[in-house]
């Protein structure tokens, strides 16, 4: 089942925060962000997880490498959140990471 939250979100990004916005389809590649934004000359992307979803591991790196390169990235769970961090300019955080090794 698609995630419901993402076009609420896209559509209060477009019409609240004058976003242009891109939507990532299924056809791209694994741990893209579900949108990504340009919202007041800054990049930002947005992961949606809906309900009791987690995040992957690889998610959580797109995002740290994300704000490691100047952009904002944010894991979203609720139209109210994504209001929340725009409105109050909320910094993003990176996420810790399992640490795995190749054999």
């Amino acid at each position: 089942m698609a995630n419901p939250l993402q076009p609420k979100c896209n559509s209060i990004l477009e019409t609240e925060f004058n976003a242009y916005i891109i939507n990532v389809t299924g056809a791209s590649k694994s741990g893209h962000m579900d949108t990504i934004a340009c919202i007041n000359g800054l990049f930002y992307g947005f992961e949606y997880k809906w309900k009791t979803d987690q995040p992957s591991e690889l998610q959580k790196d797109k995002i740290n490498k994300c704000i490691k390169a100047g952009g904002k990235a944010y894991f979203v769970r609720s139209v109210e959140q994504l209001k929340y961090i725009l409105r109050n300019k909320i910094e993003p955080t990176e996420y810790p990471l399992k640490k795995t090794f190749n054999l």
